[in-house]
């Protein structure tokens, strides 16, 4: 068998397969070629087969920006992709984000025009407080769930480690499956499996900091209580709320507000704040900063 041989630039190999897969999504209709790639760098076929194959070094900050542009992506996912920090599986799921952590107001207006519409003959008071109490997200509930959480396992100090809180919850069995033949949106499975809660996830040689997240989410079908059942009308909307929660209660979990404000006091003024409290939380720069951003937002 003949021997492989090691790529010159593993790194910008890895950038070409992001890119690559970041013109899938948002071209999912139209057939999307590798030349489709280089030309984002204005490269010949050429140059292009070199830098999918890891020949050509993709290292110059104009290179970075010009594929952050044109990609319509955060320049610093670039540059750590491009630098090794990260590989291509984790940028795709930095691309792809940790959703929201409130309700899109536009699905709520459809919502309720939707909800009117079917009810108008006999709208009422109730009819109307039936509706907001469909969308109201008890973040006092989560904020209740994640503390007795917190206060069992003694979490005091950054970061949170998975397995050590599993050990509190018997029913609760963490499967790590390098082989989990996954999507880069479901590198997590959990289902509730002979009375146990199975979490099975895929892990290469260490938990990556999406993993981790995706882990934490998935744990809120254990913790938190179960949904309110909604009416005919507003069950294509349970979903929407329901991941919301969910990653409401993974921000929560993983990094606490209390625990933030404390390593604020701990951190280097002088260099990259975001980068020393995602190291810290073990978390990615991504998800840190849309905690930072619920603490700003939080009278």
């Amino acid at each position: 068998m003949k021997k492989q041989l090691a790529l010159k630039y593993p790194h910008s190999a890895s950038l070409f397969r992001f890119c690559r897969r970041v013109l899938d999504h948002k071209f999912g209709e139209i057939r999307v070629i590798d030349q489709d790639v280089g030309q984002i760098l204005g490269f010949d076929p050429a140059d292009c087969s070199h830098w999918k194959k890891g020949k050509k070094n993709i290292h110059s900050i104009y290179a970075m920006r010009n594929i952050a542009k044109h990609l319509g992506i955060d320049e610093k996912l670039v540059v750590d992709l491009a630098s090794g920090d990260i590989d291509a599986e984790e940028a795709f799921c930095e691309f792809l984000g940790y959703g929201d952590m409130e309700l899109d107001s536009k699905s709520v207006d459809l919502a309720k025009k939707n909800f009117f519409k079917q009810n108008s003959s006999q709208w009422s008071r109730d009819r109307e407080q039936e509706f907001r109490s469909s969308f109201l997200i008890n973040e006092t509930q989560i904020t209740k769930a994640v503390t007795e959480i917190h206060q069992l396992i003694n979490f005091q100090e950054a970061p949170l480690y998975l397995p050590e809180l599993t050990a509190y919850y018997p029913d609760i069995v963490l499967n790590a499956s390098p082989d989990l033949k996954t999507g880069p949106e479901e590198q997590v499975q959990a289902q509730f499996d002979q009375g146990k809660f199975v979490i099975t996830y895929k892990v290469g040689s260490e938990m990556r900091p999406y993993v981790r997240f995706r882990i934490a989410k998935s744990m809120s079908t254990y913790f938190l209580p179960k949904s309110q059942s909604l009416s005919p009308e507003l069950k294509d909307f349970r979903g929407q709320i329901a991941d919301v929660e969910a990653n409401i209660f993974a921000g929560k979990l993983l990094a606490p507000a209390a625990l933030i404000r404390k390593e604020m006091r701990n951190v280097n003024v002088a260099k990259d704040v975001l980068t020393q409290l995602a190291e810290v939380f073990w978390v990615s720069k991504c998800f840190m900063n849309l905690r930072l951003k619920e603490l700003l937002q939080t009278p």
